[in-house]
């Protein structure tokens, strides 16, 4: 469950937030960046989030994957296309 004050800190903000969440991660699980998510909704951020199917673990990101790479470029060309860059 979100954190109500995790929420509050993020009211407003113009950010917009990427989180990616490999399946096999199990430092970070996909259940915490879910919450996360629902934190920054609830605040009503702009957030963007992908799970990535990965039996590669925790040092998924660092590794050549695929998607998670598809994923990243879209969400950085659609911010610089917002910034207008």
């Amino acid at each position: 469950m979100p954190q109500v004050g995790a929420t509050s800190r993020f009211r407003g903000t113009a950010t917009r937030f990427f989180l990616a969440s490999f399946s096999s991660d199990w430092l970070f699980p996909t259940s915490e960046s879910r919450n996360v998510v629902r934190a920054l909704n609830m605040a009503g951020a702009s957030v963007s989030f992908v799970e990535i199917a990965s039996d590669k673990g925790h040092d998924a990101f660092l590794l050549e994957e695929p998607e998670f790479h598809a994923a990243l470029g879209g969400f950085l060309r659609g911010a610089a296309e917002t910034a207008g860059v």
